[in-house]
């Protein structure tokens, strides 16, 4: 059975060690074809969306998500046949988890630092010299945790940064920071969307905001896993970020992403530097469920279109060919039926069957709300309920939908949450 290598290469005259592994959009034994996103890797600059360069099955991942890889090494490979239940494909030509694993050699003057992609960024952003950074990982890499340490021996030697007040004890997450940010933006999109959404908000954020873009259960790269509540979906995100080696994070929400967010803070198992919400869910009984089911339910571009629509304030914000690569997304997923099931289970009866406004009033970081004043599917009304402690933008001729409606202005905003946590 013959196997052909994914992997990526340095490319644009841009100086990389490592990449990071993002998302596999397919699982192993899944049929492929060319021109197919596999899997989506983040470099020192930005994520990179690696595809299918011909027709095949996708046969072996050898990087999981969440684990760096050497630029150059084999991230999975493609078989020309399908392979049987329980038959492994031929290994690769070079191991490729050997020259991750190696052990570290001693840094030697004039060397290149090898640091993960989001070390870089976070470093670049502090302005951290690279070179004075002892990396604990394969081979002496720095990772995002060797930066906290040193950004936090820095702080020590400096005399420290004054904490601010400890958040209530009922929201241990949301303790504001106390040391300079490092930590990523994770972006978490709405019911029936997935992490692409953000595709245009991420190219505009400033320099040194890292990014994380999650898929909901039952969506993008997570459609065989669909979640019935929103706390399974709060547990779920938590894992995955427990898994990719995330301790804190300013979280990023919209509509159902953001309801995610507020369920993520209860849990207590994240630190949360900042939150912003984009029309979330969760602040109100209201909500479209004719959006939600239409959504859910579509089968040809045309019905698709309407809806999609729906949710903005001028149609003209969407992206043309918009419902026809949501509709293939949708398909390739296979996840229609999965959407349905988690719409009638997380809004049973045409109501939002979750209250997230507790879990708001006991944030104790910087909080940020946007919604658009002609938002058809969740009332632009619920924006009231925000305590007073929270920013609250409503943005005019917006829709549903800002991160397309009005992307640079919603990058600002994130960066300016980001940004006040010092």
């Amino acid at each position: 059975m013959a196997t052909h290598p994914i992997s990526i290469d340095s490319a644009g005259g841009e100086y990389m060690e490592a990449v990071l592994v993002i998302a596999w959009a397919a699982k192993s034994g899944d049929r492929i074809k060319a021109g197919d996103l596999i899997v989506t890797v983040e470099t020192a600059k930005a994520a990179t969306e690696i595809e299918a360069d011909r027709d095949g099955w996708l046969a072996d991942i050898y990087f999981t998500e969440g684990r760096e890889a050497p630029v150059g090494a084999v991230l999975g490979t493609i078989s020309d046949e399908k392979p049987m239940a329980g038959q492994a494909a031929p290994a690769a030509t070079t191991d490729p988890l050997s020259v991750a694993d190696a052990p570290p050699p001693a840094r030697q003057a004039g060397t290149r630092v090898i640091a993960s992609p989001l070390a870089r960024r976070l470093a670049a952003a502090a302005g951290l010299d690279l070179s004075t950074v002892p990396g604990t990982g394969p081979r002496g890499r720095i990772k995002k945790r060797d930066i906290d340490a040193a950004l936090a021996g820095r702080s020590d030697r400096s005399g420290g940064i004054q904490a601010e007040p400890a958040a209530s004890p009922a929201s241990p997450a949301a303790t504001p920071a106390t040391a300079r940010q490092t930590a990523p933006a994770v972006l978490i999109h709405g019911f029936g969307a997935d992490r692409s959404v953000w595709r245009q908000v991420v190219p505009l954020l400033e320099p040194g905001v890292a990014t994380i873009s999650l898929d909901l259960p039952g969506h993008g790269a997570e459609a065989a896993r669909p979640a019935r509540s929103i706390e399974e979906i709060a547990f779920d995100l938590s894992d995955r970020l427990e898994a990719m080696g995330v301790g804190d994070a300013h979280l990023v929400g919209h509509s159902l992403g953001g309801a995610a967010v507020l369920a993520l803070t209860r849990l207590g198992r994240l630190t949360v530097r900042s939150v912003t919400l984009l029309a979330p869910g969760g602040l109100g009984p209201e909500i479209n469920a004719g959006f939600i089911a239409g959504l859910a339910r579509s089968t040809t571009v045309q019905a698709l279109e309407r809806w999609l629509a729906f949710m903005v304030g001028d149609p003209r914000a969407l992206p043309a060919g918009y419902a026809q690569a949501a509709l293939r997304q949708m398909e390739k997923n296979g996840n229609r039926d999965a959407l349905a099931s988690m719409a009638e289970a997380l809004f049973p009866d045409g109501t939002q069957g979750f209250d997230l406004t507790t879990a708001l009033a006991e944030l104790g970081v910087p909080t940020r709300l946007v919604w658009g004043k002609l938002d058809r599917v969740a009332p632009a009304a619920h924006a009231a309920r925000a305590p007073g402690f929270a920013a609250v933008h409503l943005l005019e001729g917006v829709g549903h939908v800002p991160q397309i409606e009005a992307p640079a202005l919603t990058a600002r905003l994130i960066a300016e949450t980001v940004r006040s946590c010092g």
